[in-house]
């Protein structure tokens, strides 16, 4: 799904009560769907499903908004999956729940879905934020002091805006606009000590702020999207990640225990050794689990909940969504293969026996005495949740 090249016009369904501003998406007309505005809002759906009914007016609404703001033909559409008589548009889209909100900017799918309130003002406000501009522009290299030290950000140095590797920048800016910041100096080489012996060229900056990392030179063909787009992905979402109340419903949806570092909001140093450790040591892990950093006061129940409190921190764990597993001491993150045989003890045969004993334990428990000494996952009841969505999938 990394380039579409999908062209049409969109049409405009009839509904009852009247004329309606969200297209009905079918396998027939998504693909003259996606290029015909700069951005596409689509909303996949199921008819039986309480919480896809209660936000069609909302959607409805919303559009009509923004139909009123924005009225110029190919700048906003919003529209509708119906998942029950479009299966193979769920399958190509991954859905695991409905409803779930997605946007295309330029016919690119936008990484992240949409998971804030559903509100007219809120859906609204969030489309309007995808339609500003994504690449910052850049004369010098000194003018890139004002990168954000907090944020991750990607770096081109390009000829002139007709060339294809233009075009294929502007792409990677519109699908990761959400994960990294995007500047862009267009122009002939420089003579400059910051300035990359040849063009084009593309360097990513990491959040020195929060990591030990340096500028890195992307040593692929910036007219290759298929290589450009591996590289961007890899650097704009790391391989360890900063959890939030904003973005942990998206990371436990991934369905992989968590490797979590519990800091004090002022700890910089243990979270940059944290993530030095993982690079450099557990890389190979990554599709085994997810990599997270937590501020130890704003998920103190998780901290409370394995027996430990704020004094404790920093504290490493792993949440395998089911039940949490202290590492037995900070300081020995810096043995080496220390922390890699924590997991890998975790992964073992015996860990996953005891896990269906305890598991056993718990369904057979009859009062608290005979409760596992294992605390319970706390991260779990984090992800999407039966009040909001209906899953397809019921248990992590």
């Amino acid at each position: 799904m990394l380039v579409q090249l999908l062209w049409a016009t969109v049409e405009v369904e009839d509904q009852p009560g009247g004329l309606s501003n969200v297209t009905q998406i079918t396998a027939a007309n998504i693909n003259s769907t996606m290029f015909s505005s700069e951005v596409v809002f689509l909303n996949f759906y199921a008819d039986w499903c309480h919480f896809s009914r209660r936000l069609v007016p909302i959607f409805e609404h919303a559009a009509t908004q923004l139909k009123l703001e924005f009225p110029e033909p190919g700048k906003v559409q919003l529209g509708r999956v119906d998942c029950v008589k479009e299966p193979a548009l769920a399958d190509l889209y991954d859905i695991q729940k409905f409803p779930t909100l997605r946007l295309f900017y330029r016919g690119q799918p936008v990484r992240r879905e949409y998971r804030g309130l559903r509100t007219t003002e809120a859906l609204v406000k969030f489309v309007k934020s995808q339609l500003r501009s994504q690449i910052f522009e850049f004369k010098d290299p000194d003018d890139l002091v004002r990168i954000d030290p907090k944020r991750r950000a990607v770096i081109a140095y390009i000829s002139d805006t007709d060339s294809l590797d233009y075009g294929i920048y502007q792409m990677m800016a519109d699908r990761f606009k959400n994960d990294c910041d995007f500047y862009l100096r267009i122009g002939d080489y420089l003579e400059h000590e910051k300035f990359p012996r040849k063009l084009p060229a593309l360097v990513f900056r990491p959040d020195i702020a929060r990591t030990h990392g340096q500028d890195e030179l992307y040593g692929g063909s910036l007219s290759d999207p298929w290589q450009v787009e591996p590289w961007i992905l890899d650097k704009c979402v790391p391989l360890v990640r900063e959890v939030n109340f904003a973005n942990v419903e998206e990371l436990i949806e991934e369905r992989l225990p968590l490797l979590l570092l519990f800091h004090l909001p002022e700890d910089v140093p243990s979270i940059k050794d944290f993530k030095s450790i993982v690079e450099m040591q557990l890389a190979d892990l990554r599709s085994q689990f997810n990599f997270v950093t937590v501020d130890g006061w704003k998920f103190e129940h998780s901290v409370k909940h394995m027996g430990l409190s704020a004094k404790d921190l920093p504290i490493i764990a792993i949440d395998s969504l089911k039940f949490m597993y202290p590492f037995p001491k900070f300081s020995d993150m810096y043995i080496p293969g220390k922390l890699k045989q924590f997991m890998q003890d975790f992964s073992s045969n015996q860990t996953a026996l005891n896990v269906k004993v305890i598991e056993q334990d718990t369904k057979d428990a009859k009062d608290a005495k005979d409760a596992p000494s294992l605390p319970v996952s706390t991260f779990k009841e984090l992800g999407p949740s039966k009040h909001r969505y209906s899953l397809l999938h019921d248990e992590l």
